[in-house]
């Protein structure tokens, strides 16, 4: 009997099944294996002292934990990480600690989370236990073996994976881009290390493991719950006991028969709404994706009681209400998913890791979910698996950004290990099935698992998902077509997803007429597009913070053809290993065809913000105007960064953010007006489950020097039925463009029915088809941007504050065009990261706009200012 359960945290809170009486943090020290040929018997002896160790990062990996010790140069800069060692991390490595604790309780655990690759454990001199991948668990009962209120030794001997052949799917699960991709290049040492949480806790006799609350959304007012719990006695005595469940809110209290557990076994108890009536809940509080309601969450606490009166162990955990479905019929054969019964047009991004070398962690994920949630995405796709933090998943189920969750395969095989494999794939199910943000467990990337969908491989993963989440959310084989096509292919059972790619930019009229895909060679498909991406340059603070300043030159498509300078280091290159996707050749020649030829990098990176909002918004507006009709969703190749380069980003490796990102902001906002460049038709897009109704949607044109032109507006009232794309009416229809000058603005508002602004939309228009070289013959705009007062307030996130500016146009002669807002130090230095609600914004004359940014309070302590600056500046 006691009175408390403790946890000892080693380095940070992790999710298990205990509550914490108190923590500290453990410092891990870490050495290479070769140098000593220590034996784990000795490296986990008290006192211990190995020379040349440096401190260890947990979780964290190897590499990262010596560049953090400044033994490597910054990897980030210049071609730094290409030059490192990689023997001298391409080999097993030690992590050591010692600590001392005096637990309360009769039992004592040593819990691991995941390691890369495989960790063989030792504690105070005894090997108890191995762990193979990155998501599988290590829980080891120590008791016999701790120094009560004494020195205690853990060690930790990581051997990462194969480098001898690249990754690939051969070393499956692992982080498969560690070994390099065509957007990040290979980490020395693989991503090895200890790359989870680890904890030492204390219990009962009986614990408890993968609590699971299942829910079945009968309607949407009537739902049933399913709770149950697996729990092990670790004695060798029987223990009798009873396992109670809290449910919040609610207040649902639910308690079991007295159960008996024998010596050394396990069981499941279970708790649903035929034995429990509280299970069956009235008017439950649902989650919706974001934009379409609220992120309700319940809290669920499990617990087992000895005797009925000791508690022996606790399990806390969250969980949403909500109903996934799909079919395939309701758009002539396209995947169309569903939340709540409500059809949701899938809008997001890919995401291949948080960072290169797994250094984003905790709450560094809020701001990159947050700034999904403000790009009014929807969804994330986890390709190949490569996050594998609950603090990613915790921050989606708080945004409402549904995640797409792949499995650890790229195309079709093969694996070394299939048992290994199937393990992982069962670990991953239990540990995230809780959040209602995963909608989709996905096989393979761009093929089938094993290339056989009742092969080996494939039925590991769907027989984990069977077992352990059977009816909670979707099961996609292949991340890019249906099972039956023939290989990559489009035709066979490929109607139901359209394929990936193509990878770089195009006209934006194209994304209205042929949304060509490059890899598949489909043609007039929008479907449901799981890849679609364009090269992003990056803003010139971002650029000046990695690339040498030999290379603070405006690109062009001859240096951006090579596979060894610096531009292909940080992958702007035609090598399709080294971003030839994104066809940056193309890139460069459309920047400097569209608005003239850059004379220097910082023109050269206002100009390419300029394509990337344009190019990034009509791809999503291009999927709009097909909604439903064809189009059931896309997603964006990629929408974050996880090395500092040119291509596929919304936001950049720094949190600065680019055109793309406000491109994506206005063509994603739920209720939306858009122009159709090929057909000049205007439409309402509305993404609510709900009808609107008298709403007035206007086009205006403007001229450069910010004023209307007469005789081209046009106003008419629209009713939107919900979830669809309706017509307003076609622009210029009957009025003569050739007397528009070279460049116009086409200006869209949609108001509601009381004159309140719904949505706002801006084009610029080339009466040659995109050709912008006029705009550096506006009129400059210089400080005729007035900037009120910042009026700081109280953020959501009660660690932020949220400044609001009022940015006017008073210049008389010109319109401000693509004005860009950042937030400086009083050193002239950004803020990042910020969140901003516009940039790259344009004010005709007499114009105002209100800017708010938010940002972390700690950030203002040393004065800041807002920066604005015209195109036309």
């Amino acid at each position: 009997m006691f009175k408390s359960l403790y946890v000892f945290i080693l380095f940070s809170i992790c999710a298990i099944n205990a509550f914490a009486q108190n923590s500290s943090a453990l410092k891990w020290k870490l050495f290479p294996q070769d140098e000593h040929n220590y034996t784990g018997q000795q490296v986990s002896s008290i006192g211990f002292s190995a020379p040349n160790w440096i401190d260890g990062v947990v979780p964290g990996t190897v590499f990262y934990a010596y560049v953090k010790a400044g033994k490597e140069a910054n990897p980030d800069f210049a071609d730094n990480i290409y030059k490192v060692d990689k023997a001298k991390y391409n080999r097993p490595y030690w992590y050591r600690a010692e600590f001392s604790v005096k637990p309360e309780g009769n039992r004592t655990w040593l819990n691991f989370n995941g390691v890369h690759k495989r960790a063989e454990v030792y504690f105070n001199g005894k090997h108890i236990g191995t762990i193979q991948g990155i998501v599988q668990r290590g829980r080891y009962d120590v008791t016999d073996l701790l120094n009560s209120g004494k020195a205690n030794a853990v060690a930790v001997l990581i051997i990462p994976p194969d480098a001898s052949f690249g990754l690939a799917n051969r070393q499956a699960p692992t982080y498969l881009s560690s070994g390099s991709w065509d957007w990040m290049p290979a980490v020395p040492g693989l991503n090895s290390g200890i790359t989870d949480t680890v904890a030492l806790t204390t219990t009962g006799p009986v614990i408890i493991e993968d609590a699971q609350v299942k829910t079945k959304l009968i309607n949407n007012k009537l739902a049933d719950l399913n709770v149950n719990a697996w729990i092990k006695n670790s004695t060798d005595k029987p223990v009798s006991g009873k396992l109670n469940v809290t449910i919040q809110p609610g207040n649902i209290v639910l308690n079991s028969a007295m159960v008996t557990i024998a010596p050394n076994a396990s069981q499941t108890v279970n708790f649903d709404e035929n034995a429990y009536d509280q299970l069956r809940i009235k008017n439950p509080l649902l989650w919706w994706p974001n934009g379409y309601g609220k992120q309700d969450l319940y809290t669920c606490k499990v617990s087992f009681s000895q005797d009925n009166k000791s508690l022996s162990d606790i399990h806390t955990q969250r969980f949403g209400i909500r109903k996934v479905s799909a079919d395939t019929t309701s758009v002539n054969g396209r995947l169309r998913v569903y939340v709540n019964n409500v059809p949701i047009l899938l809008k997001g991004g890919n995401w291949g890791m948080s960072d290169y070398m797994l250094k984003v962690r905790g709450k560094d994920y809020e701001p990159r979910i947050r700034m999904h949630k403000e790009m009014n995405f929807n969804i994330i796709r986890n390709w190949t698996g490569e996050v594998t933090d609950e603090a990613f998943y915790q921050y989606c189920d708080k945004y409402g950004i549904m995640v797409w969750d792949d499995f650890w395969l790229n195309n079709f095989g093969p694996i070394d290990s299939i048992n290994n494999f199937k393990v992982n794939a069962i670990e991953k199910v239990k540990k995230y099935r809780q959040h209602p943000s995963i909608i989709i467990w996905c096989g393979a990337n761009e093929g089938l698992p094993g290339g056989d969908t009742t092969g080996a491989l494939s039925m590991a993963i769907k027989n984990a998902i069977r077992d352990n989440d059977e009816g909670q959310r979707l099961y996609i084989a292949r991340s890019n077509a249906g099972t039956t096509n023939p290989n990559f292919s489009i035709h066979g059972g490929s109607r139901n997803l359209s394929g990936s790619g193509n990878w770089s930019n195009s006209d934006p009229k194209v994304y209205f007429t042929d949304p060509h895909n490059g890899y598949l060679f489909s043609k007039g498909s929008w479907g449901m597009r799981s890849e679609l991406g364009t090269a992003t340059f990056v803003n010139i603070e971002s650029f000046k913070k990695f690339m040498p300043k030999d290379y603070w030159v405006p690109p062009t498509p001859q240096t951006v053809d090579s596979k060894d300078n610096m531009w292909a280091k940080h992958y702007f290159s035609t090598n399709g290993d080294l971003g030839g996707g994104a066809a940056p050749a193309k890139y460069v020649a459309d920047v400097n065809r569209s608005y003239g030829q850059a004379t220097s990098i910082e023109e050269f990176c206002k100009k390419s913000q300029m394509l990337n909002l344009e190019t990034m918004k009509a791809m999503f507006e291009g999927w709009n105007d097909h909604m439903w009709n064809d189009a059931t969703g896309m997603l964006i190749w990629m929408s974050q960064s996880a090395y500092p380069s040119m291509i596929w980003q919304t936001y950049d490796y720094y949190y600065d953010l680019t055109g793309a990102y406000f491109g994506a902001k206005v063509a994603c906002e739920p209720v939306h007006i858009q122009w159709n460049a090929a057909t000049n038709s205007v439409k309402v897009i509305n993404n609510r489950a709900y009808a609107i109704n008298k709403l007035t949607a206007n086009a205006e044109v403007y001229g450069l020097d910010g004023k209307l032109i007469p005789g081209y507006s046009t106003t008419k009232m629209v009713n939107v039925p919900m979830s669809s794309a309706t017509e307003a009416f076609s622009a210029f229809t009957g009025k003569d463009t050739t007397a528009l000058p070279e460049i116009y603005f086409m200006k869209l508002k949609l108001t509601d029915n009381a004159g309140k602004l719904v949505s706002e939309n801006f084009y610029w228009i080339g009466k040659k088809h995109l050709d912008y070289r006029a705009f550096d013959k506006m009129a400059k705009v210089g400080s005729l941007l007035d900037i009120s007062k910042g009026l700081v307030s109280g953020a959501e996130n009660k660690d932020n504050k949220l400044i609001t500016y009022v940015v006017t146009n008073k210049s008389k002669n010109s319109a401000a065009y693509g004005v860009r807002a950042q937030l400086l130090n009083t050193k002239g230095q950004q803020i990042l990261p910020a969140l901003i609600s516009n940039s790259y914004f344009s004010l005709m004359q007499g114009e105002s706009r209100k800017i708010q940014i938010e940002v972390d309070a700690k950030q203002l302590a040393n004065g800041y200012k807002l920066d604005v600056k015209a195109y036309n500046n």
